[in-house]
């Protein structure tokens, strides 16, 4: 009770209602004799001593008989201030706040081991209070566990989870990666890979391909501002917007097409 008190006192409440009620004597009133074990009565002077709200120990007795007949009114009291001071917490709580603690609690549940998509979405279910697992989860939360534990998807296995020391990053394709972690810049790199591959096999490397190269969930909307923002930033790769593919202008990027090496075109 002291403790509650004191902390309702820290949020401003007034210190007035940290007393205890009086009791109320309206009505008819009895004068009762009472008979208390020695030990106790030698503990209630002493209380009656230093207490600040009373004088005399009959007034202790008084108020611990009114509390029992008339209910423990001090517990619902206390319930209620605590009630109110986890409010008070919870408002003062964002949900900025809750990134960091979501993210250690899903850290803590999968690993220092190796974890799956599977494990992910577990943790999230049973750790991270607030959410559930689903696509947000993964393109919020996953990202932010992989990198502040040094994890990374593995080459031949994109939805296994492994540290960055035990895997060869050079064999890791981009194509494969878990499409929740790629960002804009994976998107037109994937888009270049796969543009360089068709010149090297004359085919249109259209709209649709790409689309289809990026997975469930990637619009042709969105390939086709890729589309854009890839021919606007580089003189050999022209966009045919009528039919919908990406070409190139010159016989020096058939070559290196032809080569398959990576050259820096954007």
């Amino acid at each position: 009770m002291d403790t509650a008190h004191e902390l309702s006192r820290s949020l401003g409440e007034d210190p007035a209602e940290n007393k205890n009620p009086e009791p109320d004597r309206a009505g008819d009133s009895e004068v009762v004799g009472y008979r208390i074990h020695s030990e106790v009565r030698n503990a209630l002077k002493k209380e009656a001593q230093t207490a600040s709200d009373v004088t005399y120990a009959s007034e202790l007795v008084e108020s611990v008989m009114q509390a029992y007949a008339g209910g423990n009114q001090i517990e619902s009291k206390v319930t209620a201030r605590l009630d109110r001071i986890q409010n008070f917490v919870a408002s003062q709580t964002s949900a900025k706040d809750a990134v960091p603690r979501r993210t250690e609690s899903i850290i803590e549940a999968v690993t220092p081991s190796r974890f799956t998509l599977d494990d992910f979405n577990e943790a999230v279910d049973e750790e991270a209070a607030g959410i559930s697992s689903g696509e947000y989860a993964q393109k919020e939360y996953l990202p932010r566990v992989l990198e502040q534990t040094g994890y990374t998807y593995h080459p031949n296995q994109p939805t296994l989870f492994v540290p960055i020391s035990e895997v060869d990053l050079s064999e890791q394709d981009l194509r494969d990666k878990p499409p929740v972690l790629r960002d804009e810049d994976d998107m037109r790199e994937i888009i270049l890979e796969g543009f360089l591959e068709s010149v090297g096999t004359g085919n249109q490397y259209t709209v649709a391909t790409a689309a289809a190269t990026l997975g469930e969930g990637v619009t042709h909307r969105t390939v086709r501002n890729k589309f854009e923002e890839i021919s606007s930033h580089n003189t050999d790769i022209k966009y045919n917007r009528e039919d919908d593919y990406l070409y190139p202008l010159s016989k020096e990027m058939k070559s290196i097409a032809d080569r398959h090496k990576e050259p820096d075109i954007f």
